[in-house]
């Protein structure tokens, strides 16, 4: 039979079994603080999501046209530059009124895009308040729910 240790192999032992003790906990820290990262990772890869969308309606509301429309209307502009341009070409030195009706038309249509370029550019504050508001409410949802250790739902549409 083996004897029970005495109080100086204990002792020996001690130092070795608190270095292990310590690289255990410190495994076990590095690990939670991993899960942790991974965790604010994918609740700022959400929150960007949702911002990017509130910031995208918001920009949108301000042009008050859609994306194609702008697209169609830019479009039109090129076709018409061009069209007065070769028109301009054979115009000469006469008066054509059908060309003079054309440059009316073109800087309309310029005004109209000027104004919505003005209405997108107006819209920074409020992209701005909108993205800042999304981003508190992410970080608010995500301490309460690291604070009651509970899942968020984050099938949430953008608010806005």
């Amino acid at each position: 039979m083996t004897s029970a240790p005495t109080l100086s192999t204990r002792l020996k032992r001690l130092p070795g079994q608190l270095l292990l003790a310590v690289i255990n906990a410190t495994a076990l820290l590095v690990i939670v603080a991993c899960v942790l990262v991974i965790v604010v990772l994918n609740r700022v890869d959400q929150a960007s999501e949702r911002i990017a969308g509130t910031v995208t309606e918001a920009a949108l509301s301000k042009l008050e046209m859609t994306p194609a429309a702008l697209k169609e209307r830019l479009r039109s502009v090129d076709g018409s530059v061009a069209a007065l341009g070769r028109q301009l070409e054979t115009a000469g030195a006469r008066d054509d009124r059908a060309l003079t009706v054309r440059v009316a038309e073109l800087n309309r249509t310029l005004s109209d895009l000027k104004a919505a370029a003005d209405r997108l550019g107006s819209a920074g504050p409020d992209i701005t308040e909108a993205a800042f508001r999304q981003a508190g409410e992410t970080l608010t949802e995500t301490l309460l729910s690291v604070r009651g250790c509970k899942a968020v739902q984050t099938d949430a549409p953008p608010q806005g």
